[in-house]
């Protein structure tokens, strides 16, 4: 099992007024967005050569999480577990195209572990 591209993600009221922050201030680029309930949800920026993703801000999100992809999610799930970290979401297939399993670390932090979908 591999990991790759590891980023933060920062809670928000404002989805598109972060986005538009973000890009016009700093000169990041969105490169992917998902919009749930009419609005925009999530969108990823990125700064050569990192990024940053934008999530809408709700009671149970803390503000700060950390995104990791891994070659295999489930490989990565057991890992976790036997690490002691707490399931907070299985590795489940999500609409956007992604697999993704959610864990707690000890120190109380977001750990989100998904497989980007094969590149046609």
């Amino acid at each position: 099992m591999s990991f790759r591209e590891v980023f933060p993600i920062l809670s928000v009221d404002d989805v598109d007024r972060a986005v538009d922050f973000y890009t016009s201030v700093f000169g990041f680029e969105k490169t992917f967005s998902f919009e749930q309930d009419g609005a925009t949800a999530y969108a990823y920026l990125e700064l050569e050569p990192l990024g940053i993703g934008l999530a809408r801000r709700s009671e149970d999100a803390p503000e700060f999480a950390l995104w990791i992809y891994a070659d295999d999610v489930d490989a990565a799930a057991e890992a976790l577990r036997a690490a002691g970290a707490e399931e907070v979401a299985a590795p489940a297939d999500q609409e956007w195209g992604e697999r993704l399993c959610t864990f707690r670390t000890a120190d109380g932090h977001l750990v989100h572990v998904g497989s980007a979908p094969a590149k046609a």
